[in-house]
């Protein structure tokens, strides 16, 4: 199926008029999960918060059976032990996360998150050569149900997800591209770059071959967070300071 595309000065529109359903999968689930590419990083804490740089390949949360208990939550909670989750970034994308260190922060920053307050920067590579050099993706998404935790495009059943990108440096056969997404949508970002032609490398889920054996982790980074502090309602802007890849 063929996007409709329009361009207008160098900005870059992207929209399908059906649902889509991604051909690019190999193994869904892993029977054995591969170990966290480095530890978790703290970069701010205060009795109301505290914020890490997630490594990839480590769960935000404990999955349902017993060899899926390792995660962020409970390696920060022997530290903080009454932290509290507030969002999630996938098993194989690294960066930055906000945690809440009492429920009347975790009340306010999950509201935050919901009525879209925050903001949050990615940095990505992608498979081949985007046209134009920023633009906007606005493709609807529902979940797969057939095929969870697969995501799809479908425009009668789908919610809102909308992405802006941006073109950080060129390379022979992939581009660093900036990603700010309006909305959180799962797997919004992998799958909106596997819709523009342009995979994320690395993309156990969604990446052609190609662009899959480019790299050994999804090179996907969540590299700085907006936030309001949950009790002084002070903006505050936090960045990563490690280099992904």
């Amino acid at each position: 199926m063929n996007p409709l595309e329009e361009e207008v000065g160098n900005i870059f529109f992207c929209t399908w008029r059906h649902s889509i359903t991604m051909s690019y999968t190999r193994n869904i689930t892993h029977e054995v999960l591969p170990p966290p590419m480095g530890d978790i990083e703290y970069l701010y804490e205060d009795e109301h918060i505290i914020i890490v740089d997630k490594p990839a390949n480590m769960l935000s949360v404990p999955g349902r059976t017993p060899d899926k208990q390792d995660c962020l939550i409970h390696r920060v909670r022997k530290c903080f032990p009454e932290a509290r989750i507030v969002h999630r970034l996938d098993f194989s994308t690294s960066g930055l996360m906000v945690i809440a260190q009492n429920r009347e922060s975790h009340r306010n920053l999950s509201r935050q998150f919901e009525n879209r307050k925050t903001e949050k920067t990615y940095v990505a590579k992608v498979f081949g050569q985007p046209d134009g050099t920023s633009g906007m993706i606005n493709l609807p998404l529902r979940c797969d149900w057939e095929r969870r935790p697969l995501q799809i495009i479908d425009h009668q059943l789908g919610k809102e997800a909308l992405t802006h990108w941006k073109i950080i440096e060129r390379f022979e056969n992939s581009c660093l591209v900036e990603l700010s997404p309006t909305t959180g949508r799962t797997h919004q970002l992998r799958v909106h770059m596997q819709a523009m032609g342009h995979p994320i490398l690395g993309d156990e889920l969604y990446a052609h071959e190609a662009a899959y054996s480019m790299s050994d982790r999804l090179n996907l980074h969540a590299k700085e967070l907006i936030i309001n502090h949950p009790v002084e309602n002070s903006r505050m802007t936090f960045s990563s300071t490690s280099e992904p890849f």
